[in-house]
């Protein structure tokens, strides 16, 4: 595949390293011919990288002020041409640009401080597909990864419309495993934006929609696919083990791990995930292996060798922080499920540990109120 085209919208352009994996056109609002020279750029890139500090003229008007307003200049702009825009990522070295800002997924509370680590959380509110911190060391990889992304999206479509058997194969979904066809009935379940049959135009978002809802749904968010602490919680296995197995190896174990291991478009973005169907049918088998050897202790120590160990009772469940972050294990009765705005129906339940809950007040706001009269 060839190298994939990045458009970068910057007044001091650095474009040393992204030309490294990527064609890169760099653009200034400074430039004479910026107004027509954007327009002939979009229609060739696969991913706009938009820095958010333009000096530009800051007085309040109906012209873009810095890079987060030019965003909806563009989607006008598409609109009014019906030109199918690429993936819009904000690209900066103002971490905390948006500490004011409520992110679309979870309380309705400023972010109050850096965007990194909050990508999926305040995306959506900025209506661009990412953010990347110039700051960070991946910040180019991330870029160039984003736009291969996009260059594979757009090549599966053929047409600018997404089918969910295209959707899958976007996906990267394995087709001869034994849980393809459970998979593949979850990526139904989680209704990507699939726009054929029944569409003539691709529209303004193009085929785009996919990887946004990727991004700032399925990746974020457990269910079609897990995190390593939700892996290994729904095999019943410590995590240290897990992540040991996780690692690689020659064992049963390690590979039905690997072939149940997510490499799809995004997965750099996050820490390891793993399809929830490849998790559940590694579970079965772990689970009728502990029949036959008369414990589930003993089916680690056949499949997976030293350092796989059960989880210890009580029943737990996973526990998040008002800011949706995984932060361990706590037993059911004492936890309490939350109900975060913008969670999606398809996804995990999520859970927060009752005591902080009891003393934090974004937390109370996503409990069900018949149930707050328990924290006490």
């Amino acid at each position: 595949m060839t190298a994939p085209c990045i458009l970068l919208i910057d007044d001091d352009p650095q474009v040393t390293d992204l030309k490294k994996g990527a064609e890169v056109r760099a653009l200034s609002p400074a430039d004479a011919n910026f107004g027509t020279d954007l327009a002939g750029a979009i229609r060739d890139a696969d991913l706009i990288l938009l820095d958010h500090n333009l000096h530009l003229d800051q007085g309040l008007g109906l012209t873009a002020s810095d890079g987060a307003s030019f965003v909806g200049h563009l989607r006008s702009w598409a609109r009014a041409n019906e030109v199918s825009l690429p993936p819009l990522v904000i690209y900066t070295n103002e971490d905390s640009a948006f500490s004011d800002e409520t992110p679309a997924l979870g309380p309705a509370v400023p972010l109050n401080g850096s965007f990194v680590g909050q990508e999926a959380r305040i995306a959506p509110a900025l209506d661009v597909e990412w953010l990347i911190s110039k700051n960070l060391d991946g910040a180019v990889p991330s870029a160039i990864g984003l736009a291969a992304d996009s260059r594979m999206l757009r090549q599966i479509a053929g047409d600018g419309r997404m089918s969910l058997e295209e959707t899958a194969a976007y996906l990267t979904l394995p087709k001869d495993s034994a849980w393809s066809d459970i998979a593949f009935a979850s990526i139904a379940r989680w209704r990507p934006p699939i726009s054929e049959p029944g569409t003539t135009r691709a529209g303004a978002r193009g085929t785009t929609a996919i990887l946004r809802w990727l991004l700032h749904q399925v990746l974020p968010c457990p269910g079609l696919l897990v995190s390593n602490r939700y892996a290994a919680w729904s095999l019943g296995i410590e995590l240290d083990g897990f992540n040991g197995a996780a690692q690689g190896g020659g064992n049963d174990f390690a590979k039905m791990l690997e072939a149940a291991r997510y490499a799809g478009p995004g997965h750099a973005l996050y820490s390891p995930r793993w399809w929830a169907a490849g998790i559940d049918f590694i579970g079965w088998q772990l689970r009728d292996q502990s029949y036959q050897k008369g414990g589930i202790q003993q089916a680690l120590d056949s499949m997976g060798g030293v350092g796989l160990h059960p989880l210890a009772p009580p029943e737990k469940v996973v526990v998040v922080n008002s800011d949706l972050e995984e932060e361990g294990l706590a037993a059911i009765d004492e936890a309490i499920e939350i109900y975060p705005p913008g969670w999606p129906a398809e996804a995990l339940k999520l859970w927060m540990r009752r005591d902080e809950a009891a003393n934090d007040a974004a937390a109370k706001s996503m409990i069900d109120p018949a149930e707050l009269a328990t924290l006490s």
